[in-house]
């Protein structure tokens, strides 16, 4: 996919320091709402995370610019022939910048080297911006889930 890129973004390992940043960035309303986040505690967040050192149908990388993390992406609810891609931009100074096409590309492309068949991602209907990345990189709308949501499907 052509597009230009106007900051470089790295992907790690998701880390502790990704997880406190994440504390902040999902209490933020905006974000919260955007992303359709439950409510959680420390507790529970911290049990999550260490639940994922075994997890094997939960994948999440934290995204990083220069030495700052500004957000995650990820691939849950992973069969052998499908997953559900998810991904937040947590740092708000980096919205419109091209870190969530450079972050869905990232999933993509690794979806395919495990030969995954198709991803799906869970979209909010006034999430204009998300649903214009998904289609930005071939995903289709499949179904309206609810009054407020459909899947999108991209098949490998």
């Amino acid at each position: 996919m052509e597009y230009r890129k106007i900051i470089d973004v790295e992907f790690r390992d998701y880390s502790r320091e990704v997880l406190e940043k994440s504390r902040e960035w999902l209490t933020d309303p905006q974000i919260r709402e955007l992303t359709s986040t439950a409510n959680f505690d420390r507790e529970s967040q911290e049990k999550w995370f260490e639940g994922l050192k075994t997890r094997k149908d939960y994948l999440i990388w934290s995204m990083w610019h220069v030495d700052k993390p500004i957000g995650a992406m990820g691939i849950k609810n992973l069969t052998e022939k499908e997953g559900e891609v998810f991904g937040y931009i947590g740092d708000k100074e980096y919205w419109g910048k091209t870190v969530g096409v450079q972050g869905l590309e990232y999933m993509v492309n690794y979806a395919k080297s495990i030969k995954l068949e198709s991803l799906y991602a869970i979209v909010l209907k006034e999430n204009i911006n998300s649903y214009k990345l998904n289609r930005r990189l071939g995903f289709e709308k499949e179904k309206d889930i609810d009054e407020k949501t459909i899947r999108m499907r991209l098949y490998l």
